[in-house]
């Protein structure tokens, strides 16, 4: 295995974890091998279990963030949006984390890459498709 860390939300932590068990299990499951996975499917299997032992291995759990601190991977981020006067709470994380549905940001999206090292405060701005988004940072912790 190479050195490389995998800095991970006690919750990733957790959700990767269950997901190498349920795939251990479901690999593993006598009436499933029977007939119903065929050898895509078993390599599947094969293959996703080894990504999600490396990311495992190298997995650190992020501390929690204390002060005012600059964003990194692991800050919770609320920002406004003044052009739709709206405020969103996000939260930074790997890759392998984000989820838009629990506001899941990741590190390498284009907005995530933006926050890193900003503070409460700060202004960043996104060129979309000729556009331009600012936010305001109303809160890191």
């Amino acid at each position: 295995m190479s050195g490389t860390i995998t800095r991970l939300t006690s919750g990733g932590i957790k959700k990767l974890a269950t997901e190498l068990i349920d795939l251990y299990e479901s690999r593993n499951n006598p009436h499933a091998v029977v007939a119903e996975l065929a050898s895509e499917e078993m390599c599947f299997y094969d293959t996703r279990i080894k990504e999600l032992e490396k990311l495992l291995y190298s997995a650190e759990q992020l501390s929690e963030m204390t002060g005012e601190e600059a964003i990194s991977l692991g800050s919770n981020v609320t920002l406004f949006d003044p052009h739709l006067d709206v405020t969103e709470t996000y939260k930074l994380v790997h890759p392998v984390e984000s989820s838009p549905t629990l506001n899941y940001l990741s590190v390498e999206s284009i907005l995530g890459k933006k926050l890193l090292h900003k503070k409460t405060g700060d202004e960043v701005c996104l060129s979309l498709y000729g556009d331009t988004i600012r936010y305001n940072i109303l809160d890191v912790n």
